[in-house]
């Protein structure tokens, strides 16, 4: 390791474990269990006791900043619906848009009278931090809840100090197959806590949309993101590639492969500090 990358890396872990301020408002009292609350749908759910082990399928990041490993239980899709011990589990958790398919898990656990608690899409980061909150009454977590989200307020404040008086940075995210991400997703969120501007967004992009050489050089972002999804070979051949001699990211060097998947981030301030060392570095390092 370098002594440039070897700085940046301390300050990022600098940042990133700063202590927590207090809370924005102080906690309320939990509410005793049985517990009922609302899920993403609208349902009424009602939790019979504090689950010592939660369930999911598909992925759910917020769950990740309340509960420890041990506290998980990854149902595997391709496995039966009847094969886990639902003795331990005392809360099954899945995404809205993957019930459909796993009817059968959804169906199995409520047979076996495990409350089943649906989550909505993370598009921003205010879904990030409501998911977080309301996963933190369902799994009796309100405590952790609640200092997670006084730990991401501070976390993401110290780097908005750091680059508020910087120009902010074009950047362009790149999956390996040529999709970009637009207006109404997290990482758009993220870019711009880092201190810069999804170009595609800006250019009215929704969503996902795939983008061909010639849109990349109409976008002529300052920097290059690309997903965890391309290899470190594949990486190095687009930063490497002449087709793109003209963007003004290959001409500065300054494309990067994130450290975190765009859609599925278990910890924003990670991310946004991530982000910002590679638009502001100097603001990080010489504040």
């Amino acid at each position: 390791m370098n002594a440039r990358r070897a700085i940046l890396v301390l300050a990022l872990v600098c940042l990133v474990i700063l202590p927590a301020r207090p809370a924005r408002a102080q906690a309320p009292t939990p509410d005793p269990f049985p517990r009922r609350v609302t899920d993403h749908t609208g349902a009424t759910v009602v939790i019979p006791q504090r689950p010592q082990q939660v369930a999911v399928v598909g992925q759910v990041p917020p769950l990740q900043a309340l509960l420890a490993p041990r506290e998980i239980i990854t149902l595997d899709p391709d496995t039966p619906a009847a094969s886990p011990t639902w003795d331990a589990i005392g809360l099954l958790v899945v995404p809205e848009a993957s019930a459909a398919l796993h009817a059968d898990r959804v169906a199995a656990a409520r047979a076996a009278a495990i409350p089943v608690f649906q989550t909505g899409p993370v598009t921003s980061l205010e879904d990030w931090t409501a998911a977080l909150a309301s996963l933190g009454r369902a799994t009796g977590r309100d405590d952790r809840a609640v200092a997670a989200l006084a730990r991401l307020d501070q976390r993401l404040d110290a780097v908005a100090g750091l680059v508020r008086e910087r120009a902010p940075v074009r950047a362009l995210v790149l999956t390996p197959e040529g999709y970009t991400f637009g207006q109404d997703t997290l990482i758009t969120d993220l870019i711009a806590r880092a201190g810069g501007i999804n170009a595609a967004a800006q250019a009215g992009f929704d969503d996902y949309r795939q983008i061909d050489d010639v849109t990349i050089y109409e976008l002529a972002p300052d920097v290059i993101l690309l997903t965890p999804a391309w290899s470190a070979e594949e990486a190095a051949d687009f930063a490497t590639s002449r087709a793109y001699d003209g963007v003004p990211a290959h001409i500065s060097g300054r494309v990067v492969r994130l450290p975190f998947s765009p859609t599925l981030v278990p910890d924003p301030a990670a991310a946004v500090v991530a982000l910002a060392l590679v638009f502001h570095p100097a603001a990080l390092l010489f504040p």
